[in-house]
This record gives structure tokens, sequence and C-alpha cells, in this order.
């Protein structure tokens, strides 16, 4: 099994998706398209910087227009006590790694330069409830809080013999327990179907906020616990292209933006003030590539615990199984430096993912980080990166929908 630090050291978020069962549509996204789909939509979008190949020029300026969790202490300086709390936001910007005074917050690392991987066998497999088939579940989103990992996923449902993008809602109080965890289907839900989440905390508003497709939707919850208290979907996005998909939201102390894709090669970009969210309007392309396969989906943007840098991961491939590629940068608005962004150097795949016991992916695929905080500032602890992800069975083919697709973690090499 996997090695997991203790919950002071890593308080964690990934998450889940679906499809709302009365809007259910083929999608170009890879829960609903080809095993590797390579449709190339022209971008209507405004300026932004294109890209050729690994560098990434810097981006365009946007165009767009319960009770609240406990913050925690930041990170601190070598020998300086920390306050501790609840999974908060991430530490203060540093120019080098900290270590935690007496009675302080775990020690913060930078980012390596190069990435070596470990994973178990999968966590999570489907797990329907009576009535249901589910074929495979993917596109997790993970956050811990009050003593929980919390876990939204898409499924594909094969119980009405078509088959169909659904999701479902998981938690459980330890990794080694999440494959036995009940998993709740979501299809009834008010929010319906939440295909290729993103869940978290958004403190100005003491909400909790689920973002998913299709078209880019938001529900809000007081109390993550309450499984009923979802809102109903709101749209995000307004002048929202075709093809969108994948979204992700991060904010700073005074914006927030929205990420996403289209399969066409290119990673878009909405923003806007942190007192307007999620009042996103307009978009904008923040990097391109010279096919589509090279910036396909599953974004994923991070705050670095004690340093001024943002993470940026794009899952990509390369007549290859799935990868992740990689990019830093001081601000969300870029520009972004390639970090660990090619097939033979990723930031995780095949060349540097290595397996304990069975090898049983090929695939690195849509997934998340386990976060240090809950918010969203979508905070990460470079010391002890863990990454839940997509993969399957390279053996099994056929339907794309019912392709074996499991939950696997994995650990990052010291």
């Amino acid at each position: 099994m996997l090695r997991f630090s203790a919950l002071g050291c890593v308080l964690a978020a990934l998450a889940g998706c679906g499809s709302d069962s009365t809007e259910e549509q083929p999608s170009p996204d890879e829960t609903g398209g080809s095993n590797n789909p390579t449709t190339g939509v022209s971008s209507t979008a405004g300026v932004g910087g294109g890209g050729t190949g690994g560098s990434i020029p810097g981006a365009s300026t946007s165009t767009s227009g319960g009770s609240e969790p406990g913050t925690g202490g930041g990170t601190t300086t070598a020998g300086a006590g920390g306050s501790g709390g609840a999974p908060g936001d991430g530490g203060s910007d540093a120019s080098s790694s900290t270590s935690a005074g007496a009675g302080g917050s775990p020690p913060t690392c930078d980012l390596p330069t190069t990435f070596k991987w470990k994973s178990g066998p999968p966590v999570i497999s489907p797990k329907p409830p009576a009535g249901r088939s589910w074929a495979s579940v993917k596109d997790p989103t993970i956050v811990f809080f009050e003593n929980k990992y919390h876990v939204f996923a898409t499924v594909y449902d094969t119980t009405s013999g078509n088959g169909g993008w659904q999701s479902m809602y998981t938690n459980f109080t330890d990794i080694p327990q999440a494959n036995a965890a009940e998993q709740h289907y979501m299809a009834g839900w008010a929010t319906g179907s939440t295909v290729a989440p993103q869940v978290f905390y958004f403190k100005p508003q003491n909400k909790w906020y689920l973002i998913y497709q299709w078209n880019g939707r938001y529900s809000t919850n007081d109390d993550i616990n309450n499984m009923n208290g979802w809102s109903r979907p709101q749209g995000l996005l307004r002048g929202e292209p075709n093809n969108a998909l994948d979204f992700w939201n991060i904010c700073d102390d005074k914006n927030c933006y929205l990420f996403f894709s289209r399969d066409d090669g290119k990673l878009y970009r909405s923003k806007v003030s942190i007192d307007k969210f999620p009042n996103y309007d307009g978009y904008e392309t923040v990097m391109s590539a010279p096919t589509a396969s090279l910036l396909f989906e599953a974004s994923n943007v991070y705050k670095v615990d004690g340093f001024n840098k943002y993470l940026l991961m794009v899952e990509a491939y390369d007549n290859s199984p799935r990868f992740f590629r990689s990019w830093t940068s001081e601000s969300l608005d870029g520009p972004w430096a390639p970090l660990a962004d090619t097939k033979q150097k990723p930031f995780a795949g095949p060349a540097n993912v290595t397996y304990e016991g069975q090898d049983w992916s090929d695939d690195i695929s849509h997934g998340e980080l386990i976060r240090s905080g809950h918010d969203e500032k979508m905070t990460i602890n470079a010391c002890n990166l863990q990454f839940l992800y997509q993969g399957r069975d390279p053996n099994v083919g056929g339907d794309y929908g019912k392709l074996p697709y499991r939950l696997g973690m994995l650990t990052l090499q010291k």
C-alpha cells in the first residue's frame, strides 16, 4: 500500500465528476470522447499568447469582467512558533524553503525540477448502489476537511444499456478506507450529476463550491457534510465558447481565475475580481501548442506553500498513453515557464511512474494533487506531493465509456 504522511503535513483535496441525467449529450471531453480525441476547434477567444511546443510565452491579461472552516496557521520561518489550527490557507511567500518552529506548521519546500513517482494499486474502484452498474470511476476532486476526505468523481453508468456519464460522492477518514466507503449516486441530487468537478471552500462567502460541466456550472453548499445541501446548477461563464470543459478555479488575494480547455491545443482563462466571483465574463488564450494532444484537458493550478510560485499542470498525450506537462509562474496572469513539460521528462507519466506490485495502468490521467488547505487559493505543500489520478488496464479496449478507469494515488519519491 501507499505511504501517507500525518494529516498535519498533508491536508487534502481532490474531486470527482458526472453529468445531469436530464442533459446527457456527447462530450468533446475525455469522459465522452474517443480515447485520444483530437478535435481541432478553432478559438474565438480574444488576444492571447501563442506557444510552440515546450516553451510558452507570457499570457495576456484577462478581458473578463454555514460557518467558516478554521484558517489555521501559515508557514513559519525557521525557529518561529506557528499557530497551527484547522486546514486553512497556504503559507506566506518566501524565497527559500522554511522549517517549522516548535508547535508550528509543517516545513515547506520548493518544487523539484524533475519528478519520480510511485503508485500502489487502485484506491477507489466503482462501487455502485443496488440496481446500478458502473464501468468506471474518473476525474476525481478531493479535499480534506474536518478529519475526512471528500471525493466527487465521474462514473460511467451502464444500467440503461446505452450508458451515460454520471457522478458519485464518497467520504472516508483514511486513504486505505477509500475503496470500502459508500459511493453515493448523484443523479437525483439538486445538482444533477457533476462531471469533471472541482470542490473548494470560498472564504469570502463562507460557502463550498462545486464547479463542473456541461456547460460550465456551479453549485454551493454551507456544509460539505450535508449531501442534501447543494444548490441547483447556475451558469459559470458568460460568453462561454463551444466545447469548453474541465473548468478549474483558483484565486489570489484580489482576483479569481477560471482555466478551461476545448480539446483544440489551447488553454483558456477567464478572470474576475474576488468580490464579483463567480460572475465570470469573457475569456482569453493562455497558451497554445502545435497539436491538440500537447495541451489536451484536465488543467490543475496551485499555489506552492512558502513560495511566490504557482504550478500549472495540463494533461497531454503524444502518440502515447496520457501524461501531465507542467509550468510555473510568480503570478496567475503568467508568464508561465516550463518545469517538466515533455513526454520524456513529464510532471507525471509512464516515463517517471513505477508501481508497487502490479503495473495496472499506462495512463496518468485526469486527477488532483492533495492540497494543504481547502479554500479557493488551492495551496499545496511541495514537501510531500501526492496525486489522485485516473488510470486503466492498457490491455482492455473497446468503447471509450466502458474502459475500466480506476483511481490511484501517486506519491512523490524523495
